[in-house]
This record gives structure tokens, C-alpha cells and sequence, in this order.
């Protein structure tokens, strides 16, 4: 056997790459959207539906991306007011510390203008860069002089005997030329003599910030040791040393990590700013505000859907601004992915109208409704007719009559937050559940938890109207499409999967008309082996006896017609198969129906298993024997 061939036997699985033709139409793969209607819509649609989706989204962003910049002016403008205060404390001897709440560490942190006297230097540490007290000092000592390169460039550069640097790192203040000849710094040791001798060094005060990223994940230890050590360069009165602390947890487990001397040097001086972006409700309102103002006139938002970002959000205390972005983003994505009728939010594209649009309409549960109200108030059966068959493009003229309506809800919606700004005097309150509690018409009940508002009790009385085809200009969370794409079980669908093989190996939707290949008509008579074993294995208790197992499976499949098939594609060679395992099938044949499709059936049967323990849903129950298989009950996933 050559090596190559013994390689590919011991794989335990193979991947297939599958290979797909390439669209004719140079243009038609870079557009992820696909035809709807069942394939009778047009190409040109499907380009106006493309365009839309990018036209709306990048509104959107527009509008995003202008928060989130203010956002960051806000935050570099709180961080610079406390950096460049005057401690209350008007201690030279105490830290000066930030604290900065629901910090990813990829905060910036722009250092704070001085005058020519003081010289200011930023320190990034991280925990991978701290793992003891001594390269945490040498790593900031060397950022020091790092950060201090263009001061030293302004100097002259003369050589520094090595006696004079001795002599100034003892302490002493060496003479002035002696000290311009030093800035070369050769030799200099990366500890806190550097500090203690920068004055003398640069002629300027300093302002060391050190910035300690992902503060959670520092060994305390050490970052408690590091900071004592710090505090001895306090009594120079030309230093002043800022802590900065990128907190992603909770104080108190800083509080609780650190000692109790070193809580009392940080509580000298300390400041907290919560950069989380939950701090109330402003930002996320903000954001929902905007992605109200991009749609409207265009689409709703359904109660299950708001009720869907409500309950997300409530589920995540540190991210709620990004996750409520990506959530918008995606529905604004799979709205267009999906809805043919997205391209008529553009009411100039109703000249495109078309019968295939027909059906779809005809299924509206409000179009329906309308109908029964025609119906029931006994209208011209002419009229009725005529819409339901399109008559003279009536159905057309009626659609297009209804997509200039507005929703009055978000109407409704600026009417009541003015009078909670502007008259009640509330700021702090969550638009994303007002807007909700107004879809279900419950605004009233929802706004007795603000008292003040009893004496505009008639503004809060909304009851929300239905308007005509609004589901298909309608995001909904329906079969729970959110709830699967961002937020996916691995479980379920896996499960889905081996359940309906279809999802993993959908049918061909060409119509041909020659007749189906011998390996097709295979295909066509029975499902994977696998979906057919995941079947009886769901059936199957906690302890499944292998015996058993192939047992069942050998009696579900059916044997005369998969006989007569398998016999027909060995004999017409449609497979291609070495001469060796041609033969061997052949023979197999020779030996009658139920030895061969013993073997068939062991196979599968034992390839299968393979597979679902690969997956991890099943599992030898005795290491030492194999007669038994042990469901696994998908801890972890």
C-alpha cells in the first residue's frame, strides 16, 4: 500500500469542499440577495431590493456612527477633567486614580496639555506585560524614556563619564554640563532612580499616567506590591503619579483583591466614570430614536420584536449600546433578505408590480379582514371580485393606495416623551419599553410609575389601529428568526438537522426532463443513514444495546426496493470504482439479498456511530466492552 493511501485510512473524517457553477452574469454573485416568489422575481428587483437595503443602512449608520463619536468626545473630555484637576486632597503625596467602570481596555486615553515647566507621559500596562514587580518597573521605566525621546533630542548630546553617573544616580545633583552630557542615559538602571532623578535630568516636572488595561486579570499580588513601591517616589515634590484602572468587573472585587493600605493610598484621590454606555438609558435611546427616524414612513417594528431587544438587553450589563446596533443591523438585513415586497418601500417602484405579487397579497391577514368587513357589510360581490382577481390592476391600484400610509404610533411616541422631558421633567427612562408598551396598548398602565404623569393621563391613552398589508413592511421576530441567527442553540439545530435531511441537503429545484440517474433514484428512496439512526437514537433510552441498535435500523430500511437499486448501479458502473471493489461488491451480491444487505446495513450502522461520537451525542458505556452505547446528555453546549 503506498503511504499515501494508508494516510487517507486512518482519517477519522473527510471534508468536502463542494463546488458550485459560476453565475453567467459577471455581476449576479456580488449580490448576497437571492430571487423571491418562488424564482419569478425579476433580476431587476432583486437589484432595487439590494440597493434599498444599502441605501436605509447606511442612513442608519450615519446616524450610529455620529452617536458613537459623540460618545467618545464625551468620554476623552471626562477622562482629561479628571487627569488635569487639582486634587482635593492638595497632597504632593498621594496618587491621583481613576477608575474607569465597564472598561473594555481599548479605551484611549489622551494625555493632558502642559505647560513647557512639566513634561506628561502616558504608560500602558497590560497583565501579559506584568508578571512580576521587576519588569513591571522596567517596562515603565522604559516607556518613560521612550516617551521622553523628543525631550532629550532638544539637548545636546555630550558623553557622560561613567564616575558622573554614578554620582547622579546616587542622588546627587551633578553639574549642569555633566547633566546635558548625561542624556544619553548609557547604563542607566530602569528603576525608580530615574524618577528620582528626573528633574535633574530634564529640568521639568513630570506627570506619569500609568494606565493598567484589563485590570481583572492582573495578578493582585504584585500589582499591590508594584503600587507601594510607587508611592515611595511621592516625596518628590516635582512628580505626580495618576493611576488609571480599566475595570470590566466590579470595584469590590478590586477592593476585595487588594490590601486594605493600599485601598486607603488609592481613596486619597479617587474618581470613578462609568464607561459602560448603560449608565441610564441615554445612549440606547439614542440609537433606537435614530433607527425609528431612518424606517419611518417605511416600516414598523412589531411588539414581539421590541420585545425580543428588551429581553436580550435585560440578559447583558456591559454591552447593551453594541448589542442593540447589531440586533437593528441584522433585522434591517433579513427584512430585505427575505420580503419581496421590501423593494415598495420606495413607492416609485410600484410600477414594477407584477402578478406574482398577487398570491402573497391576497394572504395578508389584513387584506383578509378587509374582505370579511366587505363581505359582512354586504358589498358589490363586483367590486370584491375584482380585487381578488385583479381586475383592471384594481388589487394593484388598492396596495398602492395603502404604502403612503404612516403608522401613527412613532407619531405618538415624540408627543409622549416631550411631555416626559419637557412638562413632568423626566429624563432618565427607557424609550425601547415606552415604544413597546405603546405597540400593545398598555401606555396608560405603563406610565402610573411615574406619578407626575396622572395629570396628563389623556396623552397616554393610545390604542394601536391595524393598517393595511402592514405585515409584509412589518419587522417581526417570527419563528423565531433573531433568536436563531444572533443568539444560535448548537443543540436544536443540530438536532433540526439530523431530523429533516433536507436542511443539510436541500433537494434540487431544477425541473429537468430526462429521467432520474440510478444514484439519484438512491438519494430519492431513502434519507441519510445517519438521519435515519439519529431517529431511532432519540427513541432509544439512556443505555442503548448495539446489537439492538442495528437491529432496528436494519428493519427500517427498505430492502427490496434498496436491493434492486444497489444491484442496478453496481452492474451499470455509474459509480466510479476501482476494478478490485467492483468485484467485491459483485460477489457480495452473488451471496444473495440478506447477506448483502447485512453488510450494507453494518456499515452505515457502524459508520453513523462513528459520526455521533465525533459529534458527542453518544458514547461507549464500558470502555473495556462494546456491546452497550451511553447517550451523552449535551453538557456544556
Amino acid at each position: 500500500m503506498r503511504l499515501n493511501d494508508f494516510t487517507e485510512t486512518q482519517k477519522t473524517h473527510h471534508t468536502v469542499y463542494p463546488r458550485f457553477e459560476k453565475s453567467q452574469n459577471d455581476t449576479d454573485h456580488l449580490i448576497p440577495f437571492q430571487r423571491l416568489l418562488n424564482g419569478n422575481e425579476s433580476q431587476e428587483m432583486v437589484h432595487k431590493r439590494w440597493e434599498l437595503y444599502n441605501q436605509v443602512h447606511s442612513q442608519y449608520h450615519l446616524q450610529v456612527d455620529e452617536i458613537l463619536r459623540k460618545i467618545e468626545i464625551n468620554l476623552h473630555g471626562e477622562i482629561g477633567r479628571v487627569l488635569t484637576t487639582t486634587s482635593e486632597t492638595n497632597n504632593s503625596n498621594t496618587f491621583k486614580c481613576l477608575f474607569l467602570l465597564g472598561s473594555d481596555s481599548t479605551t484611549t486615553i489622551n494625555l493632558p496639555e502642559t505647560d513647557s515647566t512639566i513634561k506628561s507621559a502616558l504608560i500602558d500596562l497590560t497583565p501579559k506585560e506584568s508578571p512580576n514587580i521587576r519588569m513591571m518597573l522596567r517596562r515603565s521605566m522604559f516607556k518613560l524614556l521612550t516617551a521622553m525621546e523628543p525631550a532629550m533630542a532638544s539637548v545636546e548630546k555630550e558623553e557622560m563619564t561613567e564616575g558622573d553617573l554614578d554620582v547622579m544616580l546616587e542622588g546627587s545633583e551633578p553639574p549642569e554640563s555633566d547633566v546635558k552630557g548625561g542624556l544619553s542615559l548609557l547604563g542607566i538602571s530602569y528603576d525608580l532612580s530615574l524618577l528620582e532623578n528626573f528633574y535633574s535630568i530634564f529640568r521639568t516636572k513630570l506627570k506619569l499616567i500609568l494606565n493598567f488595561k484589563d485590570v481583572d486579570s492582573f495578578n493582585f499580588q504584585v500589582l499591590d506590591d508594584f503600587i507601594v513601591l510607587l508611592s515611595s517616589a511621592l516625596r518628590h515634590d516635582f512628580i505626580e503619579i495618576c493611576l488609571v484602572f480599566n475595570i470590566n468587573t466590579n470595584v469590590s472585587n478590586i477592593e476585595k483583591n487588594l490590601k486594605q493600605s493600599t485601598i486607603r493610598l488609592i481613596k486619597k484621590s479617587l474618581k470613578q466614570l462609568d464607561l459602560s454606555r448603560n449608565k441610564g438609558f441615554k445612549y440606547c435611546n439614542e440609537v433606537f430614536l435614530s433607527f425609528l427616524n431612518t424606517v419611518e414612513g417605511k416600516l414598523n417594528l412589531s411588539p414581539d420584536f421590541v420585545k425580543f431587544i428588551l429581553d436580550k438587553m435585560s440578559n447583558n450589563t456591559t454591552h447593551n449600546l453594541q448589542l442593540l446596533v447589531k440586533i437593528l443591523d441584522f433585522s434591517l438585513m433579513s427584512y430585505f433578505f427575505q420580503n419581496p415586497f421590501s423593494v415598495f418601500i420606495d413607492p416609485t417602484n410600484v410600477i414594477h408590480f407584477s402578478e406574482s405579487y398577487v398570491s402573497p397579497l391576497l394572504r395578508c391577514p389584513t387584506f383578509m379582514n378587509f374582505i370579511d368587513g366587505l363581505v359582512g357589510e354586504h358589498a358589490p360581490g363586483e367590486e370584491i371580485h375584482s380585487l381578488l382577481e385583479n381586475k383592471n390592476s384594481s388589487l394593484e391600484e388598492f396596495f398602492a393606495e395603502f404604502l403612503v400610509r404612516e403608522n401613527p404610533v412613532n407619531g405618538h411616541l415624540r408627543i409622549v416623551t416631550n411631555i416626559l422631558e419637557n412638562v413632568v421633567g423626566i429624563s432618565n427612562y427607557n424609550l425601547i419599553e415606552l415604544y413597546y408598551h405603546l405597540l400593545i396598548g398598555s401606555l396608560s398602565t405603563y406610565a402610573k410609575k411615574w406619578p407626575a404623569c396622572d395629570k396628563h393621563a389623556e396623552f397616554f391613552n393610545f390604542e394601536p389601529v391595524d393598517i393595511m398589508f402592514q405585515e409584509l413592511f412589518t419587522l417581526t421576530n417570527s419563528k423565531e428568526l433573531f433568536t436563531q441567527s444572533l443568539f444560535p442553540l448548537f443543540r436544536s439545530n443540530l438536532e433540526d438537522n439530523l431530523i429533516n435531511s433536507e436542511r443539510i441537503l436541500p433537494p434540487s429545484t431544477e425541473q429537468r426532463d430526462e429521467a432520474m440517474t440510478r444514484t439519484e433514484s438512491l438519494d430519492d428512496l431513502i434519507d441519510l443513514p445517519m438521519c435515519r439512526l439519529f431517529n431511532l437514537y432519540r427513541e432509544g433510552s439512556a443505555l442503548i444495546n448495539v446489537f439492538d441498535f442495528y437491529t432496528a435500523f436494519r428493519e427500517t430500511l427498505p430492502q427490496e426496493e434498496l436491493f434492486e437499486r444497489l444491484a442496478a448501479i453496481i452492474d451499470s458502473h455509474e459509480i466510479n470504482l476501482s476494478e478490485e471493489l467492483i468485484e467485491e461488491l459483485q460477489k457480495m451480491r452473488g451471496e444473495g439479498k440478506e447477506a448483502f444487505l447485512d453488510k450494507v446495513a453494518v456499515a452505515w450502522c457502524l459508520q453513523t456511530i462513528s459520526e455521533f461520537q465525533h459529534i458527542g451525542i453518544l458514547k461507549f458505556y464500558n470502555s473495556k466492552s462494546y456491546e452497550a452505547l451511553e447517550k451523552c446528555i449535551w453538557r456544556g453546549l
